[in-house]
């Protein structure tokens, strides 16, 4: 019984640790009419959601975010986010990146060793061989 005590001891300082090594910040850009977002990052996993909201955000789930360099940026043209590991430290960091776009946007997204979620998708989405090209082609046209 003294063993699994101290077990729980040391599984409860641990996720105590954990939570202090997450981060969790929400990036807002306001938008109007067509506009492109831009995504690159790698080693993280990017969901994206299209809503009727006339903003881009982006709620960026860090883990170790001492690992990880973030910059954004905004103009006529669009809204670009970067988000990457740092050397070293950043093996040991992971993430999560919650992308909300409105319906018009056009989506560009360059990842590396990621993991990709798209929720409330019409359209074909093309994805050629790594070995070709490496790009996904989402066509939003209706089916």
């Amino acid at each position: 019984m003294q063993n699994l005590n101290t077990l729980w001891k040391i599984a409860s300082a641990a996720s105590e640790v954990a939570e202090l090594a997450r981060s969790s910040d929400t990036y807002r850009f306001n938008v109007e009419g067509e506009i492109t977002f831009f995504l690159h990052t790698h080693h993280a996993e990017v969901r994206v959601t299209r809503w009727t909201e006339a903003r881009i955000e982006v709620v960026a789930q860090l883990q170790a975010p001492f690992g990880w360099r973030v910059e954004t940026d905004q103009d006529d043209a669009g809204v670009y986010f970067v988000a990457r590991r740092r050397p070293v430290v950043g093996g040991l960091s992971g993430a999560v990146f919650a992308v909300s776009i409105p319906a018009t946007t056009y989506l560009v997204l360059k990842l590396e060793q990621g993991r990709l979620l798209l929720d409330n998708l019409s359209g074909t989405v093309n994805v050629p061989p790594p070995a070709r090209t490496g790009e996904i082609q989402i066509n939003q046209e209706k089916l």
